[in-house]
């Protein structure tokens, strides 16, 4: 069973000064990655501290939730610790490191948050640089239900390093402003994520008469003069246009209350969690029935009222079956748009807002393995690289007419992505307004990484003897705009021009990313996990070539 998954671990950084009392403070939280991933981020924030001496550094782990919640993780941790301590008191040859390290990573850790949590926090006690005492303090969030437990990792020398401590996470606290919103701990910098790459449309007052909000692109709403609290999720709807916008007609079609008699409450997180719960069920090889279908969302619904959110009953107005018939023609509508099939009824605002939202995927396939335990394994797979195979191909790609080449190169880049865990190549030779998409890959994994591509990626293959020039760039970002998505993987043989280079830096300024992937890096390859690694590798050096590019403020 899912366990306390709306319950926040924060891991936070701080580098002291003494001398001008300020502290700079940065961090890594269970909504940004998987827990799994915390130790590739605590080692690159490590790094970013620089010069800076150990004894001004910092390091505080955070539980945020209720205090029920608080009390149940003191009970795992201690347990734990215990458990270590205990195990190298009886046996002087006891290998702790090894046995932290299997538990990290063991897999039924996946089903509670307060577990994993408790293994990493004890790694990082026993198995880094320094054997640390934890040092333990409690803050109060601003509405009195939030408790915020704090775990610092201590060194010999204390003295006021607590007090340091607890300024560092007051902070932190102060900018995320956390909240229990329903269930579920939110904080600032998950939500306005949504908000990175929108256009404001305009400034509409509040129909209440309480000052302004700002529309922006998706019908996003961010209120004027509410301080840190000014975006919530909170879309455009008929109280404030008196006309039904696309998100009220969502809510009718899918909120469950009409058929269920169930008002999940805050309407907002709930949505959230069913459009990942909607996208999991179309990336999903099941053909679904209104029985099956009806089986996994009954599940789901009973998930979200433990875990997420507050529910209340009241009586249903329309029947299951009504509700099934319209929810599975929006899968089929999904799966379709996946595909890159010509479809209207779906914003491409639902792809931008999947890839905010990807951690909870992880969730959703633990719900869904009960179910489908089959095709859920059958999604961490990959066909098997063979070198040889793929050498092979390489050198069939140069024979043959220009069609055939083009064919074959086509293939060179289905092999690649179909064996990358986490991408799923969805549709071969497709047509959007009137231009062919050579490639199309839907993202299914729940790997950070993985998702600064987005859901929806496009694959551009040009097998030519000559470099792919400023035209091809141009036409790959109309399709992109069309399409709603942000990544496109581009197999041009030669690479690009500079003129074209220069096209892509444009792209990227706007949040679009077109990675070049030509001949040669293709044969660099020497193994199967290169093929991520060089997917990677490109995304991370465009983000580079303009982190500092003034075009970045338009």
């Amino acid at each position: 069973m899912l366990e306390n998954i709306g319950a926040l671990l924060t891991y936070l950084i701080a580098v002291k000064d003494d001398k001008t009392g300020h502290i700079e403070v940065k961090g890594i939280n269970s909504l940004q990655c998987l827990l799994k991933d915390f130790p590739r981020h605590i080692e690159a924030l490590k790094k970013e501290t620089g010069e800076a001496k150990s004894e001004d550094i910092l390091e505080i782990y955070c539980i945020l939730g209720t205090n029920q919640q608080i009390e149940v993780f003191i009970r795992q941790i201690r347990k734990i610790q215990y458990q270590v301590f205990n195990h190298i008191l009886s046996d002087s040859d006891f290998d702790y490191k090894a046995y932290i390290l299997h538990k990290l990573v063991e897999k039924k850790q996946k089903y509670n948050l307060f577990a994993q949590a408790a293994w990493l926090i004890t790694y990082h006690t026993f198995c880094l640089e320094h054997l640390y005492s934890l040092q333990q303090f409690r803050l109060i969030g601003q509405d009195g239900k939030l408790e915020v437990y704090c775990l610092g990792m201590g060194l010999e020398y204390e003295d006021s390093r607590l007090l340091w401590m607890q300024s560092a996470a007051e902070i932190w606290i102060e900018r995320e402003a956390p909240r229990i919103y329903g269930r579920q701990v939110i904080i600032n910098s998950f939500w306005l994520g949504d908000l990175k790459g929108r256009r404001i449309i305009g400034a509409l007052p509040q129909n209440d008469g309480d000052g302004y909000f700002l529309l922006v692109e998706g019908g996003k709403k961010i209120r004027l003069n509410v301080g840190s609290t000014a975006y919530m999720n909170e879309q455009i709807g008929y109280k404030d246009i008196n006309l039904f916008s696309i998100n009220d007609i969502n809510i009718i079609l899918s909120n469950p209350v009409y058929s269920f008699g169930l008002l999940f409450q805050p309407y907002e997180i709930f949505e959230d969690w069913q459009k990942i719960f909607q996208y999991a069920i179309a990336v999903l090889d099941v053909k679904w029935t209104i029985k099956t279908l009806q089986e996994v969302y009954e599940a789901f619904l009973d998930f979200m009222g433990k875990q997420i959110c507050e529910c209340i009953e009241a009586p249903p107005m329309l029947t299951k079956e009504i509700f099934f018939d319209v929810y599975l023609k929006r899968i089929v509508d999904m799966r379709e748009y996946l595909c890159c099939k010509e479809e209207t009824v779906l914003s491409n605002d639902w792809l931008r807002m999947i890839g905010n939202r990807f951690i909870y995927l992880s969730n959703i396939y633990t719900l869904l393995e009960k179910y489908n335990p089959k095709e859920i394994r059958e999604m961490n797979r990959t066909k098997t690289f063979k070198l040889t195979d793929f050498k092979q191909l390489l050198y069939e790609s140069e024979k043959g007419t220009a069609y055939q080449k083009g064919i074959i190169w086509e293939e060179v880049a289905a092999y690649m992505l179909e064996r990358i865990v986490g991408l799923k190549v969805n549709g071969r030779r497709l047509r959007v307004a009137r231009q062919e998409i050579d490639l199309c890959c839907i993202n299914i994994s729940v790997e950070e990484e993985l998702w600064n591509f987005g859901a929806l990626i496009l694959v551009e293959c040009k097998n030519w003897n000559r470099k792919a020039d400023v035209r091809v760039i141009r036409s790959i970002g109309q399709i992109m705009y069309i399409k709603g998505t942000t990544t496109t993987f581009l197999f041009s043989k030669r690479g690009v021009t500079s003129e074209a280079e220069a096209e892509i830096i444009q792209l990227a300024l706007r949040g679009v990313h077109v990675l070049c992937i030509t001949k040669n890096d293709l044969l660099s390859i020497s193994k199967k996990e290169e093929f991520k690694e060089l997917l990677n590798r490109k995304w991370y050096e465009l983000e580079q070539s303009i982190e500092n590019d003034l075009g970045l403020l338009g």
